[in-house]
């Protein structure tokens, strides 16, 4: 089929003018951003039924598959190289995320989302950092094309050379080229977790200290338990809240623990000198189930107190103001847990819903 979108022209060697169009860095940027924030790549895969989880045979194989799906938009093989619990966010989200980018839902980079498509050819990434031949490996972009389609048609290719060159670029130097962490699980097959490498580029951005490779492969502290069920699984998230914010991400599901657990450097960095509390007093929820292992858990009274010194919120005025705050909870292992990325998914896209014309 003859193309009949305007196209920008792949790139060629050479010495780069005074002045370029801004088309191709924002194309790149805008793909790269969906492909790394939350729930990005549930609405890539969401045309598709995520299939199990089935990893790769190194943490650059699982980077390369990933890529490769997602540039042939093969999203059901891409779905099989993320971990347990984002294969999970994008079998909940994918029919809620299908209706949205039928219409004119826009991302995180305020490019509309519909049409949005990766391209990648015959990409290579190479190991960089993690722990040895243990079970986290860090690659990054090393060969191959990779570029995309905006929702007008816009096209653009980028060799992986200078993809990173643009992303140093843009950071200042901070990041030199796209990362992608990968986990090996207990089955030893290697997959890629998108909250570990957004948490990887951020660090990157920041400046802050280089992670504690040992927590995110789950090797050195046991899972904590979960909760009996969703509502008390928000009830104890809002209890740690009161003991400071690092006792609240405690509270995580499993594998976003272990991601908070070692990026505390970059935390630590984003904090600064504030560990303050927030105590809600009186709460009272609602539960509404989201999917098989997935609720939502609303605040529909209560009051929230320490955000600001001498000051609390309401959170019954907030329910009544269409605004009723929520948690979405997973569970896992037959336990539950507050989720920081299906909060997030949710969010956007219950936002997004709102929004649409």
């Amino acid at each position: 089929m003859t193309d009949q979108h305007p196209t920008v022209p792949t790139w060629t060697p050479q010495p780069p003018p005074p002045r370029r169009s801004g088309i191709a860095p924002a194309l790149v940027a805008g793909l790269i951003a969906v492909l790394l924030l939350f729930g990005g790549v549930g609405l890539f895969a969401a045309r598709q039924t995520a299939a199990t989880a089935q990893g790769a045979s190194s943490p650059e194989a699982a980077a390369d598959g990933l890529v490769t799906a997602l540039g042939s938009q093969d999203f059901n093989r891409a779905a099989r190289y993320l971990d347990a619990e984002e294969a999970m966010l994008v079998a909940t989200y994918r029919d809620r995320a299908t209706a949205l980018l039928q219409g004119r839902l826009t991302g995180p980079t305020g490019q509309p989302l519909s049409g949005l498509q990766l391209t990648a050819r015959d990409v290579r990434f190479q190991r960089v950092a993690g722990l040895g031949d243990a079970d986290v490996g860090v690659v990054e972009l090393a060969g191959g094309t990779v570029g995309g389609r905006d929702a007008r048609g816009a096209k653009v290719e980028l060799p992986a050379a200078e993809l990173n060159r643009r992303l140093s670029e843009e950071s200042k130097g901070a990041v030199k080229a796209l990362r992608l962490v990968a986990v090996r699980g207990g089955d030893d097959r290697w997959r890629v977790s998108l909250l570990a490498s957004l948490a990887e580029q951020a660090r990157l951005a920041a400046g802050a200290a280089e992670p504690d490779w040992s927590q995110l492969a789950g090797a050195a502290q046991p899972a904590a338990p979960g909760a009996a069920s969703p509502e008390a699984a928000v009830r104890d998230l809002a209890a740690a809240a009161g003991r400071g914010e690092q006792a609240a991400l405690e509270q995580l599901s499993p594998a976003e623990r272990r991601v908070v657990a070692a990026y505390q450097p970059l935390l630590a960095h984003q904090r600064g000198s504030s560990t303050r509390g927030v105590r809600v007093e009186g709460l009272q929820t609602r539960t509404e189930q989201v999917a098989d292992g997935v609720a939502r858990v609303y605040a529909t009274a209560g009051r929230l107190v320490g955000s600001m010194p001498g000051k609390s919120h309401d959170l019954a005025r907030a329910a009544a103001g269409n605004q009723t705050p929520y948690v979405v909870t997973i569970r896992q292992d037959g336990t539950w847990y507050p989720s920081l990325v299906f909060t997030a998914t949710d969010w956007m896209l219950h936002r997004a819903e709102r929004e649409r014309p």
